[in-house]
């Protein structure tokens, strides 16, 4: 293998690896509002808080919910804020 192969596949990998980070990357674009209602769906966080199995919900589902309705209030009230 000469020299200019080696070079041509060490570009070419941190080429893949840098495109590979932009696309990481651009995940957290994602709106924070979208983000959470997901994860509540996806948990079943707000079923657990709305009717819980026993008398008192899981903190994790509580804490959850308390900040998905903080942000969804936020986002109703200024809207601008989450713009970035």
């Amino acid at each position: 293998m000469n020299r200019e192969t080696v070079l041509r596949r060490r570009i070419r990998w941190l080429t893949w690896l840098f495109i590979v980070g932009l696309v990481i990357s651009g995940v957290t674009a994602i709106p924070l509002v979208t983000e959470l209602e997901g994860l509540s769906k996806l948990t079943g966080a707000q079923q657990l808080v709305e009717h819980p199995a026993s008398t008192v919900a899981p903190a994790w589902a509580v804490w959850l919910e308390n900040i998905r309705h903080a942000l969804i209030e936020t986002d109703n009230l200024h809207p601008v804020l989450f713009y970035g």
